[in-house]
């Protein structure tokens, strides 16, 4: 028997698998497509839908597929039309965003919609074929090899040229179990258990059963429901406040042109004048299209009204910093706080343009409006609204858990603004949502978030959606917010629990060496 696992296929399984082999040896071009058809269901299980169920599978067909495919080559084709299945499907918000507000017409928006979803794709055939490479290797299981090197992918997706850490698998273990798991080791360890329980699964599949990587995974799911982490660590409430937010819902196509600009910032003043009784309104981002020098003296007596009810607004806002000639996407408090913070992870290609004596030109030709902010400083200081401290996040940067923990422990409660507009009406703001969700359950803080079109809500501090108003609609979203103070596992220890994981990952792969005796 071998030694690695025991095999308890029946001959007419064995059968089968050599069939399968066999075709996808002749078929090659067909078992691309198994592939990309796999991968295209896997966006089922992230928000809207949240059928998480379907992310498992499309990754067992992913694992079978390179399991019994015979070719390095093929392998790596594999896990790029998986790829362009899944973020085909996943992002395809993207097209939504330069075809309705670039110049660039459906041609170019489709043309450079697929150039981002080929480039995703790219590290997962990189990863199919890496994953091949170590099939040999005989003192590993190939399920940790498959976990290991596609974790190691998507790393490198996350961070490489700024990163887009988008869809990344763990996303997917919200309705489930898992989700609990994120306290502990934060979305790259739930990534690793999502890829870890499809690819055991698909080793049962395949025939292959691993005694203890079989009872690792069943521990791992079942050890949140019978002991709940929260007696891990302490989080320690103070009395809740009341929050106003501002969903202004000013179509994108509109927002920036100059008649609109003082109509606009008008709303959001008598809105916030409605809600006095609020210790903090918010507004969205780039609520204020002025920049603001241009604004603060018209606001001094706005300002002063705010602080005769000791509310404060948290508004977006463009600045412009004269010594150093340059744009920043900013945070102002104002009122009864005060503060100012500039966003440091900037989208690229929609608010900067990386090497832009190469790519400028070409991309001038989309006619994004404010494509030309600069990165703010690391460790800016909280907002304060009155006694309370504030972390403020501004759209993309609340998919980088890493600068959310930096900021975490000197903040009550998150903030994050955003103007989801540039979506429509497509998938895109609803994943954006359930990232929301899963930083404010990993950093233990309530998290708010006011949007221009939507979504906007208030979630708490477990990741549950306490608030929340419809998209599309010109409202107002009052809630309360429970201050917080105490760190989570994962913001104590940050990447420490998962390399732990990987460690039991090894460890249950390792082959068992029977005792014999002469």
């Amino acid at each position: 028997m071998n030694r690695h696992t025991s095999s308890l296929t029946p001959t007419k399984v064995i059968g089968w698998r050599q069939t399968l082999q066999q075709h996808l040896s002749s078929y090659p071009k067909l078992a691309v497509c198994y592939a990309l058809l796999l991968g295209a269901l896997g966006p089922l299980g992230f928000a809207p839908y949240n059928w998480w169920f379907c992310l498992i599978i499309a990754f067992i067909g992913l694992y079978g597929l390179l399991n019994l495919n015979q070719s390095k080559t093929l392998s790596g084709w594999l896990g790029f039309g998986f790829g362009l299945g899944y973020f085909g499907v996943g992002i395809s918000w993207v097209y939504v965003s330069v075809a309705s507000f670039g110049q660039v017409g459906a041609i170019g928006a489709a043309a450079v919609t697929f150039a981002l979803i080929a480039l995703m794709a790219l590290y997962w055939g990189l990863a199919a074929r890496g994953s091949y490479g170590l099939r040999g290797f005989p003192a590993l299981a190939p399920w940790v090899c498959f976990v290991t090197v596609w974790l190691l992918a998507e790393w490198l997706r996350s961070t490489l040229f700024t990163g887009f850490p988008w869809l990344l698998p763990g996303y997917s273990v919200q309705p489930t179990p898992l989700f609990e798991w994120s306290v502990i080791g934060g979305i790259w360890f739930t990534s690793a258990l999502a890829l870890a329980t499809a690819a055991i699964l698909g080793e049962l599949l395949l025939g292959h059963f691993r005694k203890r990587s079989v009872c690792l995974l069943t521990v791992l799911w079942l050890l949140p429901l019978v002991a709940p982490f929260s007696g891990w660590y302490q989080l320690s409430p103070s009395d809740p406040i009341q929050v106003t937010l501002v969903q202004g819902n000013v179509p994108q196509d509109q927002k920036w042109l100059s008649e609109n600009a003082s109509p606009t910032l008008s709303y959001y003043q008598q809105a916030t004048i409605n809600h006095l009784d609020s210790d903090l309104v918010v507004w969205p981002e780039t609520a204020i299209t002025y920049l603001l020098h241009q604004i603060e003296p018209y606001m001094e007596g706005f300002a002063a009204e705010l602080q005769q009810t000791n509310t404060t607004v948290i508004t977006g806002v463009p600045t412009w910093d004269e010594e150093r000639q340059t744009y920043f996407n900013s945070v102002w408090a104002l009122g009864n706080g005060f503060g100012l913070y500039n966003k440091q992870r900037l989208v690229p290609f929609g608010e900067y343009i990386p090497l832009s004596s190469w790519f400028g030109p070409v991309f001038d030709l989309f006619g994004m409006p404010m494509s030309q902010f600069s990165l703010g400083e690391a460790n800016q200081p909280t907002l304060q609204a009155g006694e309370l401290a504030i972390a403020p996040f501004v759209c993309y940067e609340i998919v980088y858990p890493e600068l959310m923990r930096t900021m975490v422990r000197d903040s009550d409660v998150l903030l994050t603004i955003s103007n989801d507009g540039w979506f429509g009406d497509s998938i895109g703001p609803w994943q954006h949502l359930q990232i929301a969700q899963f930083r404010a359950k990993e950093m233990g803080r309530y998290m708010i978030r006011a949007t221009n079109t939507g979504v906007t809500a208030v979630i708490n501090e477990n990741g549950e959606i306490t608030a929340q108003v419809p998209q599309f609609v010109r409202t107002t979203l009052t809630s309360k917010v429970t201050p917080l103070t105490g760190t989570t596992p994962y913001v104590r220890w940050g990447q420490w629990p998962l390399l732990f994981l990987v460690v039991l990952f090894v460890l249950a792969g390792l082959p068992i060496r029977n005792k014999q005796t002469s």
